[in-house]
């Protein structure tokens, strides 16, 4: 019987001093399953790659897949 496999664990907090984009783009790649309203860290990386304009945000909210 093949062993399970565990992702590690995600820290959802906001750190201390601010993301690159680099790190804001990674932190938005491993919590996509994230809710924003749920998920601070997401939350923040989105709002710095808005002000940067690495990402433009919806013109509606998107619910289920």
């Amino acid at each position: 019987m093949a062993a399970a496999q565990h992702l590690p664990p995600f820290e959802h907090g906001v750190p201390d001093a601010e993301l690159t984009l680099e790190a804001a783009h990674e932190v938005m790649r491993t919590h996509i399953d994230c809710s924003i309203t749920a998920c601070p860290i997401k939350l923040y990386a989105k709002t710095l790659l808005v002000r940067h304009r690495h990402l433009e945000p919806a013109e509606r909210p998107k619910f289920g897949f």
